[in-house]
């Protein structure tokens, strides 16, 4: 399964409730003609973690402060999903909080920079 058609998935994940992934899960494993392990391999692949996806919307619902940032990846992929954000490859300002920008400066793929312009150094 590519990562174009676990991204619907992944919205809705990101969307619902923690007591809901289970069962949005299964259904993604029965629509797909999987096992719900399997499933579950292919999500956290694809850069979705369960934990973290609550993190970041017990931070929204709390009215955490909010810090703008510029930032990137540098997989292979067009999209890169970490801390409840999605992130691209070309530069973008982002608002996140204290606690995403810690879980980002971990993460070797996501580069944290300034805004530069294509051809710039």
């Amino acid at each position: 399964m590519d990562k174009e058609k676990l991204a619907p998935w992944i919205e809705r994940l990101n969307k619902a409730e923690g007591k809901d992934f289970a069962a949005i899960v299964a259904e993604m494993a029965r629509e797909n003609s999987l096992k719900e392990g399997e499933a579950w391999k292919l999500l956290k692949s694809a850069g979705f973690d369960p934990k973290e996806a609550e993190k970041a919307k017990s931070q929204l619902k709390a009215g955490g402060k909010k810090i703008s940032v510029v930032l990137r990846h540098k997989t292979e992929y067009p999209r890169y999903r970490r801390a409840g954000l999605v992130l691209t490859q070309k530069a973008e300002t982002y608002e996140v909080t204290e606690e995403q920008l810690a879980t980002l400066k971990k993460d070797c793929w996501v580069v944290i920079g300034e805004d530069k312009k294509d051809g710039e150094k």
